[in-house]
């Protein structure tokens, strides 16, 4: 055989196509698990969100459905939800509860609730929802929170209608499938108010009290938002204790009551130019001493200071009352009415004039209702001015800080003499701003939770 007839060659065409492939199924492989890797979160977002919304509508449900049976509008009710992983706790601890004060004319406090609410709470990752008051709220990572479904709390401009539901046991469960949760009524309702049984007088119509309501939560953002929406009340928040306080004022009383100091004055309504309607103190066994002294708003202070003081000797003369806010003072003599050795006298009494006796210029007066609106001083523009002008423009300016109570002055001179205070009395009447209560109406509904 002729070998030099023999061509050898070489080719990579075949080697070529098979690392082409290589390629392909490695830039494939490396482009599927790069959008996994980079989709991974946001898949784990919406499986989250979709497990966060399911448990939103269930517990919506058991929220109706527990209140329901709270209120004994059917002796059981059921609510399924699935869990996912998730867990849910009953519980009824101090880790939320009301306080609910009733405060009368004479500052005198008395608790007449102060109770767990209990809670439902379902957990999932980050996700907290929980049930509490016979509301709905959902929790963030920035201690924010919202109010899903509104809690029990209503108020329609005159009523205040509580009817408190409190979760009365603990349980819990955690896992997946689908979990029962039972709630039926613990307890017959208990009405907290009014309560004719109490020697407290907690009966409605309300008069010259104060309805004072502390709540701590761990939604106390989204209470307070509620609670500011409703009532369309100034409410107070402490962040760090998670309270929140709402205080709503009933109507003052018209009559003569007795006169036990101090007397607190409680929400006047300061935006109306005219916001007292009756202040007069009628007085027994009065002498020529008499001599009450008044300090507001404690009683070493010095900010305002009122003084009825007997002018001359006894009968028609009258005496002297003196009105001091600050740097500046009023001195009207005025009559009181008198009868033996008692005197009725009428701090809004339209006829008594009052005189500036400060040395210092006022200030306070720049805005007032023509045609007061002026600078007052002892040189010039000194009035006469009408003591009920003089009184009604210095109670409105006090109460712009909000509640104040007028003391009987412990600093010196305290002058409280020359009158018998048992058997005394007084009557202060005045507007009240928003949100007046004149009807209040609480009761407890206690319901058991249960699993499976």
């Amino acid at each position: 055989m002729n070998t030099s007839n023999i061509k050898s060659f070489k080719s990579e065409d075949a080697v070529s196509e098979v690392i082409g492939y290589s390629l392909l199924l490695a830039i494939l492989v490396v482009s599927v698990a790069f959008t996994v890797v980079l989709s991974y979160p946001e898949l784990a977002y919406m499986k989250e969100s979709s497990y966060d919304e399911i448990a939103s509508q269930s517990l919506s449900v058991f929220a109706s459905k527990n209140s329901m049976a709270a209120f004994g509008m059917s002796p059981s009710q059921l609510t399924r939800i699935e869990l996912n992983g998730a867990t849910l706790i009953a519980r009824n601890d101090s880790n939320n509860w009301i306080k609910i004060e009733v405060i009368n004319s004479s500052g005198y406090s008395l608790v007449i609730l102060n109770q767990s609410f209990g809670s439902v709470d379902y957990k999932f990752g980050d996700t907290l929802i929980s049930y509490e008051g016979g509301g709905l709220f959902r929790k963030y990572h920035s201690n924010d929170s919202l109010m899903i479904s509104p809690p029990q709390f209503h108020y329609n401009g005159e009523t205040l209608t509580l009817p408190l539901i409190i979760v009365n046991n603990s349980v819990s469960t955690g896992g997946k499938g689908v979990v029962n949760i039972y709630s039926k009524s613990a307890n017959l309702p208990v009405t907290i108010y009014p309560n004719l049984t109490s020697d407290q007088k907690l009966v409605n119509p309300l008069s010259n009290k104060q309805i004072k309501i502390r709540l701590k939560s761990d939604y106390y953002k989204a209470w307070k938002k509620y609670i500011e929406e409703r009532t369309e009340a100034d409410t107070l928040v402490n962040d760090v204790t998670h309270e929140v306080v709402v205080s709503l004022n009933s109507k003052t009383s018209d009559e003569f009551s007795n006169l036990v100091m101090p007397i607190e004055i409680m929400g006047m309504n300061y935006t109306n130019t005219t916001p007292l309607n009756k202040f007069a103190f009628d007085l027994r066994n009065v002498d020529n001493n008499l001599n009450m002294i008044m300090r507001a708003p404690d009683p070493d202070s010095d900010d305002f200071i009122l003084q009825i003081q007997k002018r001359g000797g006894m009968g028609t003369t009258g005496v002297d009352i003196t009105v001091t806010y600050m740097d500046e003072s009023w001195k009207s003599e005025t009559e009181a009415l008198i009868w033996g050795s008692n005197a009725t006298i009428d701090l809004l009494n339209v006829s008594s004039m009052a005189y500036y006796i400060s040395s210092t210029a006022s200030t306070t007066w720049l805005n007032e209702t023509p045609p007061f609106n002026g600078t007052y001083d002892n040189a010039g523009n000194d009035g006469p001015v009408n003591l009920s002008v003089i009184i009604q423009h210095y109670m409105k300016k006090l109460s712009e800080d909000g509640s104040f109570s007028l003391y009987v002055g412990e600093k010196t001179p305290v002058k409280w003499m020359g009158f018998t205070e048992s058997g005394s009395s007084y009557v202060l009447d005045y507007d009240i701003k928003p949100p007046r209560l004149t009807y209040l109406h609480i009761v407890q509904h206690d319901v058991d939770i249960g699993f499976s």
